[in-house]
């Protein structure tokens, strides 16, 4: 049972998840989702929660982002994973400042060159060649991470290393 503050009451009640059907307007295109509110069980009040409203919002946004032909937080995310890249060294591959992973993959909405050289780099020989390019900007060990990574893809990538 989860209790917090309900402005509405001035007090700590009990609250409850609903799941609601909400449509918005983001950047002039109409979205909707499934989210998550979560109500005061004394006076039905919603309550703000910030946790729950920044998963709301990656909802929302990555809805957008399917809307207008972006890559969604979960894609940029396992394209990351495939190289076995933390957020900051793919923003540092990609020449983006250190946080712009993490926001992306946190729900904010990219512009569409950041989404398009993300894209270009999922493609390994793409990828292989921006790295190639970068390598002396990465750690010992994120070379060998990624060293690593590619060698999954194609066992004859890592004879020339």
């Amino acid at each position: 049972m989860r209790k917090q503050y309900c402005y509405n009451c001035q007090r700590e009640h009990t609250i409850k998840e609903v799941k609601e059907f909400r449509e918005y307007t983001i950047k002039g295109t109409k979205v909707s989702g499934e989210i998550t509110i979560l109500r005061c069980e004394n006076c039905g009040e919603e309550i703000y929660n910030k946790e729950n409203e920044i998963n709301n919002d990656r909802i929302l946004f990555d809805e957008y982002k399917r809307k207008n032909n972006l890559l969604t937080s979960q894609e940029i995310k396992t394209m990351r994973e495939k190289y076995g890249l933390s957020q900051a060294a793919l923003a540092k591959l990609l020449g983006f400042g250190e946080k712009t992973i993490t926001r992306y993959e946190n729900g904010a909405i990219q512009d569409k060159t950041h989404d398009l050289l993300m894209r270009l780099a999922s493609v390994e020989a793409n990828f292989l060649q921006l790295w190639e390019t970068n390598k002396d900007s990465f750690s010992s060990y994120e070379n060998k991470k990624i060293k690593k990574a590619i060698s999954l893809f194609d066992d004859t990538k890592t004879n020339d290393w």
